[in-house]
């Protein structure tokens, strides 16, 4: 049978986790973590639904879309019309509810975020950029989720699965952070960062070293989905592709985060109405066959040079996917027919 989790009530999203009893976590020497299946899976298969340890909105200041309700457990878009419920220390309007029940519901983890909400927010995003604000906001509130595990006493707790994915914030830990990978330029912005506004353990209560705080920083930029009304995934009409959408939200799936990123992939995920992320075989994935999926929209990107360059600034690795190996043949060969042979 499929295995569907119960957890606790501190990480009640993962009742929604699911995972295909045919996909296993694997590693491999050069790649790392990777995802595989142990027998073969057909196309449209439902492989994973992921759920999110912490999202934020992304919705930018003088946009009327729908906002995400701050309640982890419920995540469904709220629109920005006066029916949702509102903070009543009045933080940041980015904060919303369905309803008073889900603001009861959220009350432990938004008291966490929702000081420093008040005092920085606005701040962060006039003097950083909205970039950044939504960056720290997303580190907030997974340091959000760590501190609720620390002061809360459950024995459903457990640190790993019957289907061998670790879940809490165990979960989050295993997440790559490649700080060596990083531009020191770029560390140091971090570092600039986490010195200036995620350095008051009065405002954020059982606030790691500085250390664990910058390698947070880096897990959050290196393992972060965007929420996307469309699917990413293959482009199975090459010639009329339709790209994914606005982004209207940002989440940390730290189990999908062991899925390794291929221009050709075999597998697509889209976010269901309650930030889950859902990942489907996009074709029949043989026994043994790794499962991956793209990390940006390939509408956006469909040359070799310009993919291989997003995923170098964005992901810092270099793509030897199989799309990318043989369309880079190509070139070469294009270029030798222009090389003057005749001399």
């Amino acid at each position: 049978m499929p295995a569907r989790i119960i957890s606790s009530k501190v990480n009640g999203q993962d009742s929604d986790f699911y995972v295909h009893p045919h996909l296993v976590p694997s590693y491999d020497p050069c790649k790392g973590r990777m995802l595989r299946v142990s027998a073969l899976v057909p196309a449209g298969t439902v492989l994973l639904v992921d759920t999110p340890y912490a999202i934020v909105p992304t919705i930018e200041p003088g946009r009327e879309d729908a906002l995400i309700c701050s309640n982890l457990m419920c995540s469904r878009p709220v629109q920005q019309n006066g029916l949702g419920s509102r903070c009543c220390n009045n933080c940041i309007k980015d904060v919303i509810w369905c309803n008073d029940v889900c603001r009861a519901d959220d009350q432990a983890r938004h008291g966490f975020e929702c000081a420093w909400l008040k005092k920085r927010g606005e701040k962060i995003r006039l003097q950083e950029g909205e970039y950044d604000f939504v960056t720290l906001w997303h580190v907030v509130r997974l340091l959000a989720g760590r501190h609720l595990e620390m002061t809360t006493s459950s024995s459903a707790c457990q640190s790993l699965w019957r289907t061998g994915f670790k879940q809490g914030w165990e979960s989050v830990e295993e997440c790559c952070a490649y700080l060596d990978s990083w531009p020191k330029s770029q560390i140091e912005h971090w570092k600039r960062l986490a010195q200036t506004y995620l350095n008051d353990a009065s405002e954020l209560p059982g606030l790691p070293s500085f250390d664990e705080v910058l390698s947070v920083i880096c897990k959050e930029e290196t393992n972060t989905f965007g929420l996307y009304p469309g699917i990413t995934g293959p482009l199975y009409m090459i010639d009329r592709p339709v790209p994914r959408g606005e982004s209207y939200g940002l989440s940390l799936y730290p189990r999908a985060a062991m899925f390794n990123h291929s221009c050709l992939p075999n597998v697509t995920h889209k976010p269901n109405s309650r930030g889950r992320m859902v990942y489907t075989a996009a074709r029949d994935i043989l026994e043994d066959e790794e499962c991956m999926i793209t990390y940006f929209d390939l509408t956006q990107f469909r040359d070799v040079r310009t993919r291989q360059q997003r995923v170098q600034d964005q992901f810092r690795f270099l793509c030897t996917c199989d799309r990318c190996v043989e369309e880079e043949a190509q070139e070469n060969l294009n270029g030798m027919d222009l090389l003057p042979f005749d001399f």
